[in-house]
């Protein structure tokens, strides 16, 4: 009986992700890439903004103050298994999620043929994190100079709440590409890890108010405290973006 209750439960959170409505609302690598691989070297370019939904900064900065705060030790160690499968297709577009955003984030796009228009063998990246434009080539450490990154790292929310959600409910935080998810240049990525702001921003200052206002837009709509550190990096960060006329 409990079995049959929690595959119910994993169907209607799949069904709830594909119709695009959130539940309640540690960068982590595809499977196939190999530990340790060389990104190619990438070149100066113009900086474009991340597809994924955030907030205004003035609406940003109002969603961060209404943010619980928290700095709680959580006794649950974090593990990457209690997210569920990396990159799992939970939109049932019959395409995994990091395809879905490579596919979404990259221009100049080629597929391989006979899946579906869903594996990206190239295209380009205009990295926010570094200003960068970046050739992609698949490949076992090619793959390596695009990663996804989840702008709240899976170790962050779990220390924020989500050590507390169920399975099928972290399984969609891991895989929300609507507002937690962009393809980024992959040494800054890794650089990231699982830091808040109050520890890492990007380095191109052209894509803080859009990161900071994409970090308080996922931690509001999962419903996750945010750490007092990072709150006041946040506010620093948002006040100047709105001052700027900045979103």
């Amino acid at each position: 009986m409990r079995r049959r209750t929690q595959q119910q439960l994993v169907t209607a959170a799949a069904l709830v992700a594909a119709a695009g409505i959130a539940a309640i609302v540690a960068p982590y690598m595809h499977p196939e890439l190999a530990a340790g691989g060389t990104a190619p070297t990438s070149s100066t370019g113009a900086s474009t903004s991340s597809t994924v939904t955030t907030a205004p900064a003035t609406e940003a900065l109002r969603d961060l103050r209404a943010l619980p705060v928290s700095d709680a030790y959580v006794p649950a160690p974090y593990d990457r298994a209690a997210f569920g499968q990396a990159w799992a297709d939970v939109d049932r577009n019959g395409c995994d999620t990091r395809n879905d955003v490579l596919r979404r984030d990259l221009t100049a796009v080629v597929v391989k043929p006979g899946t579906n228009e869903c594996v990206v063998l190239s295209g380009t990246l205009h990295d926010p994190y570094t200003g960068r434009t970046i050739a992609f080539q698949r490949g076992d450490t090619s793959s390596l100079a695009v990663q996804i990154d989840h702008r709240v790292p899976l170790s962050y929310a779990w220390r924020h709440g989500a050590a507390s959600w169920t399975p099928a409910q972290r399984e969609l935080f891991a895989n929300d590409q609507a507002t937690n998810l962009v393809a980024v240049d992959g040494p800054a990525n890794e650089e990231k890890s699982d830091s808040g702001p109050a520890e890492w921003m990007p380095a191109n200052t052209g894509d803080a108010c859009g990161y900071a206002a994409s970090f308080v837009t996922v931690a509001t709509k999962w419903h996750l405290s945010i750490a007092t550190d990072d709150k006041h990096a946040l506010e620093r960060t948002l006040t100047g973006c709105t001052s700027k006329g900045s979103n």
